[in-house]
């Protein structure tokens, strides 16, 4: 059974309106949404490509943990342990600068990304801050 659902383009800032196929679980298109009252219809490619993306048999959908030098599926409470567990021993023998974070999509669309991080780069102590603006615009 097909349906239709609006939703918002997670791929970048420009939160461009999506007008979605969607049959069971599965995006089956993707087009602007004309009554959108920023993008008024207009999409990126990206966008365009929802579905695509959505359904690529090689995304990710569970978090990866190395184990004996393999990439394994894991829960969510494994993969932050791993965290918890290996970044300390970075920031002891390299300090907090060792430690990279990268904010971007999806995380400028939450309220959590723009109250969390802050608390979190400074439990880090790191200035090793990366964002589409240092990585696509400061070498310009």
């Amino acid at each position: 059974m097909s349906r239709t659902a609006l939703r918002i383009c997670p791929l970048c800032e420009a939160t461009c309106g999506l007008t979605l196929t969607v049959e069971g679980t599965r995006v089956t298109g993707a087009r602007g949404d004309r009554d959108d009252v920023f993008s008024k219809g207009f999409i990126c490619p990206k966008g365009a490509a929802f579905g695509a993306v959505d359904g690529d048999p090689d995304r990710l959908r569970t978090p990866l943990v190395r184990r004996d030098g393999e990439l394994r599926e894991a829960t969510w409470q494994e993969a932050f342990d791993a965290v918890a567990a290996g970044i300390r021993p970075v920031v002891e023998r390299h300090g907090p600068h060792s430690v990279g974070v990268v904010l971007g999509n999806p995380n400028v669309h939450t309220m959590a990304g723009g109250l969390y991080p802050p608390l979190l780069l400074a439990g880090l102590g790191t200035r090793s801050l990366f964002t589409a603006s240092t990585v696509d615009q400061m070498p310009k």
